[in-house]
């Protein structure tokens, strides 16, 4: 093997390392976690309490976990930064913000590591419970992509969906993101739109879709509260 092509190796394996990083795998140090406290305790505390419990305990236990889990650590530092300090959103540096999310994370008995928690390292490290991913959480907001077309009873359909994935941001996805969604794999999920003319005033059967929206888990079947429903390709081939 030449040198070039084992150096393209080692830096694949690397990112797919990277890539594979959860909250388990002792994303920050304990040194980081302290200054991070005690920067919390500037910023922080005064809404939020010394016990992480205020705003009905958001930040800490259960209730982080289902908010957060299944989802990437950028969304919770990205939270965290455009809304804290409550007085003062946005007025940190990145690696003050970082130092908070290290110590959020020791609170809930996340492990430590040997290397700090850099700002831009957050997109790539997922939240989940110990055991692995699981199901994402009744009520999340989602995105999923499939196939759009009409029930026997009238009722709109996305069939052949992909699992759905947590997102953040319930409006349309952007040109080049659905170009890449365009190229996405179809799956064996089925959800049941409620509403769709609400935010698709001619929806596009037949279509590849991308369906944003509230999963709404029930025994009779999957549905969506869709906020989002856009065409990714003209057909499901």
């Amino acid at each position: 093997m030449s040198r070039l092509l084992t150096t393209l190796v080692l830096v694949v394996q690397a990112l797919s390392a990277q890539e594979k990083r959860t909250v388990w795998d002792g994303v920050f140090t304990p040194e980081q976690a302290t200054r991070g406290q005690a920067e919390y305790a500037r910023a922080c505390a005064g809404c939020h309490r010394d016990d992480l419990a205020g705003y009905n305990g958001a930040l800490v236990g259960a209730k982080f976990m289902d908010r957060w889990r299944e989802d990437s650590l950028f969304s919770f530092g990205d939270l965290v930064l455009r809304t804290m300090p409550r007085n003062s959103p946005a007025s940190l540096s990145q690696s003050r913000y970082a130092d908070i999310v290290a110590y959020v994370l020791q609170f809930n008995g996340f492990p430590a590591g040997a290397k700090e928690l850099a700002w831009d390292d957050l997109r790539p490290i997922r939240i989940e419970a110990k055991g692995g991913p699981q199901e994402v959480p009744n009520f999340s907001l989602v995105t999923v992509v499939g196939c759009l077309s009409k029930d026997a009873d009238g009722s709109w359909v996305v069939g052949q969906a992909s699992e759905p994935v947590r997102t953040r941001e319930p409006k349309d996805s952007t040109l080049e993101e659905r170009k890449l969604l365009a190229a996405k794999p179809l799956g064996k999920h089925v959800f049941h739109l409620l509403d769709p003319a609400g935010v698709q005033s001619n929806p596009p059967a037949g279509h590849k879709v991308e369906a944003k929206g509230f999963l709404i888990r029930q025994p009779s079947g999957d549905r969506l509260n869709p906020t989002s429903l856009q065409p990714v390709a003209d057909s499901c081939k």
